[in-house]
């Protein structure tokens, strides 16, 4: 178990409370539920041979999905925390400087948003993260 929680670490899941401690418990099921929902697995928090495979996939390959993953949630103006770090380096990568990458959607993060989001019709350009946006962000970061 614990090298499946250290897998999931390295995949951009984190495990911020007990980390890899072997122990199969509520924050490791909830990251195993984010895996699968990221990438279109059945999402019912079991480690089953397909999400394995997409595990050992995943960190098997040099795509930018796991050096830059994308938060699954809507992320505006105000909020804190890893998940706006993440969306910062992705921006970062794919020249839509946020600049500092300080975890905090700020003015300068909300216009990097607004930037990239002005590039594409489908997008709603709000400034403000969320799935069709982090759609469009993956799009780029793996090209």
């Amino acid at each position: 178990m614990k090298e499946i929680q250290q897998d999931l670490i390295q995949a951009g899941f984190p495990l911020p409370v007990f980390g890899a401690d072997g122990i199969y418990g509520e924050e490791t099921q909830r990251a195993v539920m984010r895996f699968q929902s990221a990438y279109g697995l059945q999402v019912d928090g079991l480690v089953g041979p397909n999400t394995l495979a997409k595990l050992k996939e995943v960190l098997g390959s040099s795509s930018p999905a796991i050096d830059f993953p994308l938060p699954d949630k809507v992320l505006s103006q105000g909020t804190e925390g890893e998940a706006v770090k993440q969306v910062q380096r992705a921006l970062k990568e794919i020249n839509f400087n946020p600049g500092v990458i300080d975890g905090i959607y700020g003015p300068n993060t909300q216009d990097a948003v607004r930037r990239f989001q002005s590039m594409y019709a489908a997008l709603a350009n709000d400034g403000i993260y969320g799935p069709n946006t982090r759609k469009y962000i993956r799009m780029e970061l793996n090209d």
